[in-house]
């Protein structure tokens, strides 16, 4: 593990990617939700551990993606509604070709303390489960608790935070019941 976790926002700058919205100010419990524009060019990076976990919902039209983690390579063309996960505390390293494709995924980062309450509030010892990559893959569940997630932000609503609370639990508990090693990963 790397000596220094790249958070949210360093994360954020490292993707240098335009901001479109972003939950920074709205004072959300132990997530934070924004979409950049992708630009349509290729880009490669290499991203130290990271702090939070992360969790990456493409959206807009088929791109090209080479992703590796703890020496797997995994090559795909990610489609819209396709998830990428990548647990707290692992590197990465991505190279996305999309030479003339523009693309608006949602990011999504969930603060190891919040999915260690939610754990302990279903009677689960957070010490024996660990999240497990998910190099892109459709969750149909996944995809519309982020479309949910994405529209509170967009629209301010009426007792918002209590909203995203709430999806935000169903979220993690999706999450722990499909990305951990307690459980087999959907397909």
């Amino acid at each position: 593990m790397a000596s220094h976790q790249l958070n949210s926002l360093e994360l954020s700058q490292r993707f240098k990617k335009p901001l479109m919205i972003s939950s920074r100010q709205m004072n959300w419990n132990g997530i934070l939700v924004e979409q950049c524009q992708s630009p349509a060019s290729t880009y490669e990076v290499e991203l130290p551990a990271l702090s939070d976990h992360w969790l990456s919902l493409h959206l807009g039209n088929p791109t090209h993606i080479i992703q590796k983690r703890d020496d797997r390579q995994h090559e795909s063309i990610l489609q819209e509604g396709d998830n990428l996960f990548i647990p707290a505390g692992q590197p990465s390293y991505w190279c996305q070709d999309k030479s003339g494709i523009t693309c608006s995924p949602l990011f999504i980062c969930l603060k190891p303390e919040l999915i260690q309450q939610v754990a302990e509030a279903s009677d689960m010892d957070s010490s024996r489960f660990e999240f497990i990559h998910c190099f892109g893959q459709q969750d149909l569940q996944l995809h519309q608790i982020g479309m949910l997630i994405l529209a509170e932000l967009r629209s301010h609503g009426m007792m918002g935070k209590l909203y995203v609370e709430s999806l935000t639990q169903i979220l993690v508990i999706h999450l722990l019941r499909n990305y951990s090693n307690l459980t087999k990963p959907t397909g």
